[in-house]
């Protein structure tokens, strides 16, 4: 299954241009389209899958948007003030509680789920995450340094401006500044999920063992810094600080101009989700 498939969406409706409400109304049939390029399910599975979705979708518009709601109500009031690191940091640190969530409500749904597959749906799903894994590997790993950071500093600009406009030198100092810092970790990124990988592989292969397989699921998608090695986090909570400090600089820098539309785009967003969590 594709395991990041919910909050890569989620967060794609804050990077995009593309409308919250439209995409979120969809978010049933793009979560199976998505899980369909991992694994074929049989017409029971996708009923039970189906099940699943729209149970967890209707949690999550009612219990979670509006938690995501009052996230941004205070980023905002914490924007137009003064957003400190500390401030950043908290924030992004609550993004990850809220994907963390997700997959801690699925649990009671998932585990049964996984263990209705054959053996042959277990390789095909294991296969095609190590094809995924191998894409990333040629996509950072086998790239020149400047080449990595050359595209992430073009991704970072294009979400940002996203929000707030064209970017200042200075705004793209502090963008290049942060790419460069986390491109470090790479390799540190590519072994863990690696790891990561080879122990979810060797839960679904023993799935027959509901409550092992309960036990590692919830170790690998809700408590995940339990298994990370200490280097990797030890650089993950860097990457997150530097990023928090990054976020700070560049909101300090934001010219009028620049402010006024990450408050309209802020409100937009504020107002979409008050909508979704009432409907």
């Amino acid at each position: 299954m594709k395991g990041r498939w919910l909050i890569v969406t989620l967060v794609a409706l804050v990077l995009t241009g593309c409308s919250t409400k439209f995409v979120y109304n969809w978010l049933d049939w793009i979560i199976e389209w998505e899980v369909a390029d991992y694994v074929d399910l049989s017409r029971t599975q996708e009923r039970q899958f189906e099940a699943m979705v729209d149970e967890m979708l209707l949690w999550h518009r009612r219990e979670e948007l509006p938690k995501y709601r009052d996230q941004l109500v205070t980023l905002r009031n914490q924007v137009n003030h003064h957003l400190t690191s500390e401030d950043a940091l908290g924030h992004i640190r609550s993004l990850e509680q809220h994907w963390l969530r997700i997959f801690d409500h699925l649990m009671p749904r998932l585990v049964p789920l996984m263990q209705t597959l054959t053996d042959e749906k277990v390789e095909q799903l294991l296969s095609t995450l190590e094809k995924e894994n191998q894409k990333d590997i040629d996509r950072y790993l086998k790239k020149e340094f400047d080449e990595r950071l050359s595209r992430s500093n073009k991704r970072t600009a294009k979400s940002l401006k996203r929000w707030v406009g064209k970017l200042t030198p200075l705004q793209r100092e502090a963008v290049s500044k942060f790419n460069y810092e986390r491109h470090q970790s790479m390799d540190l990124w590519v072994a863990y999920r690696q790891a990561w990988q080879e122990r979810f592989g060797e839960a679904l292969r023993h799935r027959g063992d509901g409550a092992l397989l309960r036990s590692e699921l919830r170790l690998l998608l809700v408590t995940p810094d339990k298994i990370r090695p200490a280097g990797y986090k030890e650089q993950l909570s860097m990457n997150q600080h530097n990023f928090a400090d990054a976020l700070e600089s560049i909101n300090a820098s934001l010219t009028g101009k620049q402010r006024k539309k990450l408050n309209r785009e802020l409100g937009s967003l504020i107002d979409d989700l008050a909508d979704l969590s009432k409907n």
